[in-house]
């Protein structure tokens, strides 16, 4: 028995049926499916051997006999897809299409069906392009029919009636056009197509609806042209190139060239197919969201509050959970479940689920408690991390179109969750790190707030001590109460400072002429400048000195750097000056508050910013802690220049000239 493609596309129908229901045997579609493609493959052969046997005109009529029998069978996948229907209610539904096999037989068994030329070719009569005619009608009519009874439909049932349209229509229409394009043109090599064309429908449509990884139509139709326009603009661009150089060198190193120049054209022509099936666009703009926020926002909350709003926003779904690992449970959206559950071990095996994958696979274990968990929790998909142990979850509720997520759809959720997880992990980190370095400045805190209020508790209690035998004394008296009155004056001033560097700041920030703000400053510390013999100096260069910033709160650091430069030139023998200047940036203004006084010590320069750090005999040293604070918030700066022997003290805020833009 000679080879023919018809021999091939039966052996490749059966392998499509034994792959179906070995896929999953309890499930009726790919029973069915199965029988279908049993169906195909005696059609087929019946094709082959009307090729290849001494009784091949018998063959054919019976090829085509059972070829009618092709809208009944993909009628009757159509009514199992649709749902669960006693056998009764399915052959009803089917009736209609048994008219065609009767018109097949009517047709076939025509005396002038086909009968033998002089050449002993075959000689087809009016019957046979009347039958292939209505082989195309029927192709039309099963997909619009479907395509009708689809508007009936919601979720995956939906998806696939869509398949089950362009595949078995298409299944049909093959099977006939072929034949008569081959009819018309007297050229047998269109019927020799036939059986791989019809494989090829039938195939993709059995695969799509057997597969756990679902697809649109849509999406198989876009891949399928931009395959198509991909193979011929590559075959035209070969054999050009061939044809080309076949006039200059030999022809085997034509066909080289030609191969080499085709694998360049490949590459090239790809990436813009891609790009123009618009088919990647929706991913990558998604893909580039969950970056944006993973870089503007860093607190936990909020930025699993801002992926939720994403992922809903991409899904049209109602509700987006984020899950994760903590304490053996997994938490999240309210919900609460113990990671050695049986269900989460599985969803952790599988990394992705959804109804219809759970319901389309080979029965797992605990496969059916997973659904119920679904179903119950409302999810339509739920996608976790990788790695030896489930700590990350993504799970999305089913779409307000009652859409089912897509393969594409899930590989885009699968790439996110990656982004998604590592951003929260990072800030989850970040904010142990900060809560961590926050137990260490409360640490430091205390140490300092203790000693600086044990001192004034000491002299507080000495004084209580020798109280009952001084209490007489009227000298002893009036210092013990001038002593309580400054200790507690002295310890109630640190518990306002203190107050001022923890306490929330509401600052309304606004264009400000800086100069004239300055110039106000320089009016309140003039005073007690003259009394101290400190001669003030302004320096105003910058051009433009509009800032943006709160007024008041940058007259609150002025004036802190003000009275701290005069009080450290109370002591200075020599020259005593502080200078104000101003200068212009690129986008900012720059504050320079320069005295000639003894300056800063190298070891307190390091930490001149952090609390308790103080070079006077009175105070706290919570001052510049206090100016830092309030010039973070309004996204400015201030900055001490390194300490050089013989140079005063000089700082310099930068104050933007432009609102913040986040």
């Amino acid at each position: 028995m000679l080879l023919s493609t018809a021999l091939c596309a039966a052996v490749g129908a059966l392998a499509v049926g034994t792959s179906a229901l070995w896929s999953n045997p309890k499930r009726t579609l790919n029973c069915v499916l199965a029988g279908a493609s049993a169906y195909l493959a005696i059609w087929l052969a019946t094709t082959h051997a009307s090729l290849w046997s001494e009784e091949n005109f018998l063959w054919l009529r019976l090829s085509w006999i059972i070829a009618g029998f092709f809208p009944v069978v993909l009628s009757w996948i159509r009514e199992v897809l649709i749902g669960p229907l006693p056998v009764g209610a399915r052959l009803k539904a089917v009736g209609g299409w048994w008219a065609f096999p009767v018109i097949y037989l009517l047709a076939a068994v025509r005396a002038n069906f086909v009968t033998a030329g002089r050449d002993g070719l075959p000689v087809y009569g009016w019957s046979y392009p009347a039958l292939l005619a209505i082989g195309g009608v029927g192709a039309a009519l099963f997909a619009m029919s479907t395509l009708f009874k689809l508007r009936e439909q919601k979720g995956a049932r939906r998806l696939d009636l869509q398949l089950l349209a362009i595949g078995g229509g298409g299944s049909i229409a093959m099977a006939h056009l072929l034949p008569a394009i081959a009819l018309l043109t007297h050229d047998t090599t269109w019927e020799r197509l036939t059986p791989l064309s019809v494989l090829a429908f039938f195939g993709a449509m059995t695969w799509s609806l057997v597969t756990v990884r679902l697809s649109d139509a849509k999406h198989l139709v876009s891949i399928g042209l931009e395959k198509l326009v991909l193979v011929a603009g590559v075959s035209a661009f070969v054999w050009g190139v061939q044809q080309l150089a076949a006039q200059f060198i030999p022809e085997w190193l034509a066909l080289g060239v030609s191969m080499a120049l085709g694998l360049w054209f490949v590459a090239e022509v790809r990436p813009w197919l891609v790009e123009a099936s618009q088919r990647k666009a929706a991913a990558e703009r998604m893909r580039r969201a969950a970056f944006e926020v993973a870089r503007k926002e860093l607190r936990p909350e909020q930025l699993e509050n801002e992926y939720c709003k994403l992922l809903q926003s991409w899904a049209h779904a109602d509700r987006a959970v984020i899950l994760m690992a903590s304490q053996g449970r997994l938490v999240g959206g309210g919900m609460e479940w113990p990671l050695d559950q049986a269900e989460l071990r599985l969803l952790h095996a599988m990394r992705w689920a959804t109804p219809e994958r759970i319901e389309r696979e080979r029965e797992r274990a605990d496969g059916g408690a997973l659904s119920r968990l679904m179903k119950n929790a409302g999810f339509g998909v739920m996608v976790a991390s990788g790695g030896p142990a489930l700590s990350f979850v993504i799970a999305l509720s089913v779409p307000r179109s009652e859409r089912p997520y897509t393969f594409s759809q899930i590989t885009l959720l699968i790439a996110l969750q990656a982004t998604i997880e590592s951003s929260l992990s990072r800030a989850h980190y970040l904010m142990k790190a900060q809560h961590a370095d926050q137990l260490a400045t409360v640490g430091l805190l205390g140490a300092s707030i203790a000693h600086e209020i044990r001192n004034p508790l000491v002299s507080i209690k000495t004084f209580v001590q020798l109280l009952p035998d001084h209490f007489q004394d009227p000298t002893f008296r009036e210092k013990f109460f001038r002593l309580i009155g400054d200790e507690v004056g002295r310890i109630d001033r640190l518990t306002e400072q203190l107050l001022d560097l923890s306490a929330p700041r509401v600052f309304t920030m606004q264009a400000t002429a800086i100069h004239l703000l300055l110039s106000g400053c320089l009016d309140l510390i003039a005073a007690k400048a003259d009394d101290k013999g400190v001669q003030i100096v302004r320096d105003f260069q910058a051009q433009n000195d509009v800032v943006y910033t709160d007024p008041n709160a940058v007259k609150q650091v002025v004036l802190n750097l003000g009275f701290n430069a005069i009080q450290a030139l109370e002591q200075h023998a020599g020259d005593r000056n502080l200078r104000l200047s101003t200068r212009q940036l690129p986008s900012a203004v720059e504050l320079t508050v320069t005295d000639s006084g003894p300056g800063i010590s190298a070891d307190v320069w390091s930490r001149l910013f952090q609390p308790f750090q103080s070079t006077k005999s009175s105070g706290f040293g919570l001052g510049l802690a206090i100016c830092k604070d309030i010039l973070s918030s309004l996204h400015a700066s201030i900055t001490a220049d390194p300490p050089v022997p013989g140079r005063g003290a000089t700082f310099r805020i930068v104050l933007p000239c432009q609102p913040p833009t986040s």
